[in-house]
Formats: structure tokens, sequence, C-alpha cells
């Protein structure tokens, strides 16, 4: 499965309560492995800089700077809308599209 699709900027549109993720949330990914995870803290863009691989449907992710991987089933879906099912709780991302000149690369 290609992931030239997956790259770019998405921003959450809505998550399952059990998933607690706050509002705001954006994933940046890039094509060397790395995502960047945009959370606002307080007002402030913070960042937290992940690796990602793929693997057939499933996102495994890892923080270099902690013992914390995570794997997610993730389908690209309807509108370049991006989906993660946590096995049964679900997050929906959009493709954050800039204004001026469509998707952010």
């Amino acid at each position: 499965m290609s992931t030239d699709w997956l790259l770019g900027v998405w921003r959450l549109m809505r998550a399952d309560a059990p998933l607690d993720f706050a509002p705001g949330v954006r994933m940046e990914f890039l094509t060397d492995g790395v995502l960047l995870y945009h959370v606002d803290v307080a007002g402030t863009d913070t960042v937290i800089e992940l690796r990602y691989r793929v693997e057939g449907h499933l996102l495994h992710t890892e923080n270099p700077a902690s013992p914390h991987t995570m794997s997610v089933r993730m389908t690209h879906g309807e509108g370049d809308s991006l989906l993660f099912d946590f096995g049964g709780p679900c997050a929906l991302l959009v493709r954050e599209v800039s204004p001026l000149h469509g998707p952010l690369p």
C-alpha cells in the first residue's frame, strides 16, 4: 500500500471520548518517517516528534524521547479524511488546506 497520500498535515475533526484527544490536534507526516504531533498547551503549539512506519493498514508510532509505542488501524476515507480505529474508539482527521495553495505538503 502506497502511503504518499498520508504525507502532509492532518487536523482532528472529532474523536470518541475514550481517546481523550485534545481539541486542535494536528499530525504532520513527513517523508522521512517523522511525525510531528502538534497539540495546544496553554495557547502554545507544542510539537512532539515521533517516528512512524506503515505496514498495510497499520500505522506504528514510536516516541524516541520515551519508551512509548502505539499501533492503530488507519483508513484513507472519503473527502480526503483519515480514520484511526483504536479497536473500537475512533478518531477522524481531515487534511489541512492552505486557502491560497490547496493541501499543505
